[in-house]
Formats: structure tokens, C-alpha cells, sequence
């Protein structure tokens, strides 16, 4: 494995909390409770979308990452893979993007920002992220997949761990294999 996709919200960073008080005034419950689109009864796509794109643009006014992102980069990094940090943002968020990595030196070899990460799926070798619906795509495309665990995605059939660092624990063990799904 040597080129490896590593998604931004909710594997990176805590992207559900602010997400959730930017839109507990609709009723939405909290993302304890999130499965499959739960956005679906409260909003409609474009007003789901704005507020993603709000919670993107005010990301570097103060969100950190999980305590252990930079250093499972570094470790990445470290062990001869290149990482392409790759997030479904609208790519009008790339400079704010950008400065977020970089204020928490969180390294990466290229940056994608952009509507569909599956562009990315023929030159990569594993992907992490927290799309269930994203992580099949990749597992048909042979892909190794992993993530974190949370209540939207933890029926799925993917290696799914409670930090990064049993992520990488799991990648550098040699178990991520690819997984064809049907």
C-alpha cells in the first residue's frame, strides 16, 4: 500500500458536533442518533449543503483535530505512503482547507476538494473515511477501506475502529485487504 486517501470530517476532525449545533434548530437529533441521511426529513439538499459549506468555511476559527490525526499522518507518512487528503467540500473552502492543515501540521502529499473522491479510486491503494456508501465504492474497486466507528456507518461491513491510531495499527499489521464488494 503505498498511496492512501484519508477523509477530513469525522476522521480527521469532530465535523457531526458543530454540524449538529449549527442545525439543532430544525429538531435534527443529536449525531448519536445519525443513520443513513437523517438529513433527508429536516432539509433539503441545498439547504443541507449551505450549512456543510458554513461549517467548512469557520473550521479554522478554532476546530482541532482528533488528538491523534497529526501524528497517524506523520506515521503514514513515515512508513513510505503518500496521502492525498480528500474531502466532498465545496471547492471554494480550499484556502480555509489549506490553512487548517497546515496551522495543525497535519501533512499530506496532495489535497482534493471536490464533489466525487471515486476520481480518486485508480491510484490509491486504501481509503479512510466514514462514507459507508463511499467505502463500498471503494472496496469494488479494490481498494483496502477503513474508518472510524459512529452510528451512521456501524452496521457496515468495513474494518471499522474507535481512533486513528488502531487504523493504523490495522495498516501497518498488513490486515487491510482489499475487499471486493458485489
Amino acid at each position: 500500500m503505498k498511496r492512501i486517501i484519508v477523509d477530513i470530517d469525522n476522521t480527521l476532525w469532530d465535523f457531526a458536533t458543530p454540524f449538529w449545533k449549527k442545525i439543532e434548530h430544525h429538531g435534527v437529533p443529536l449525531p448519536s442518533e445519525w443513520t443513513g441521511d437523517f438529513w433527508k426529513d429536516y432539509f433539503t439538499i441545498e439547504q443541507f449543503q449551505r450549512y456543510i459549506d458554513e461549517v467548512h468555511q469557520e473550521q479554522d476559527a478554532g476546530a482541532a483535530p482528533f488528538p491523534e490525526a497529526a501524528a497517524f499522518l506523520f506515521a503514514l507518512r513515515t512508513g513510505g505512503r503518500r496521502i492525498t487528503i480528500a474531502s466532498h467540500r465545496n471547492p471554494a473552502s480550499r484556502g480555509v482547507t489549506e490553512k487548517w492543515l497546515k496551522t495543525h501540521s497535519l501533512v499530506y502529499d496532495e489535497l482534493y476538494v471536490g464533489p466525487d473522491k471515486t476520481v480518486l479510486f485508480d491510484d490509491h491503494d486504501a481509503i479512510v473515511d466514514d462514507s459507508v456508501e463511499l467505502l463500498d465504492k471503494a472496496a469494488t474497486k479494490g481498494l483496502i477501506t477503513a474508518g472510524l466507528r459512529y452510528p451512521w456507518n456501524r452496521d457496515s461491513e468495513h474494518c471499522l475502529f474507535e481512533n486513528l491510531s488502531e487504523i493504523l495499527e490495522y495498516l501497518n499489521a498488513g490486515k487491510g485487504r482489499p475487499r471486493v464488494l458485489p
